[in-house]
């Protein structure tokens, strides 16, 4: 009798994901790396301590305004590009 029964599977929890979730809010027109391959952009963060912050980081592969990324460290930003 008990194998006619069906098996009962526990409800799984959503991933945790590592790090926090930032918006892509202005793209800067100069590329980094070295052949280009990084672009910078400025995000706002909008989870944890510095919610709402905007900060500078470099990101790598195509990214447009308002897509959302995920930053595994909030407190460092990097440094703008100068052009010699």
């Amino acid at each position: 009798m008990a194998e006619d029964q069906p098996q009962v599977q526990p409800q799984q929890q959503p991933k945790a994901y590592d790090g926090f979730l930032a918006e892509v809010v202005e793209i800067q027109p100069r590329r980094t790396g070295m052949f280009g391959s990084a672009t910078q952009v400025m995000c706002k963060i909008l989870e944890g301590k510095d919610k709402g912050r905007v900060i500078r980081r470099n990101i790598s592969g195509r990214v447009k305004t308002g897509d959302k990324i995920r930053l595994g460290d909030t407190s460092r930003e990097d440094k703008p590009i100068n052009v010699k």
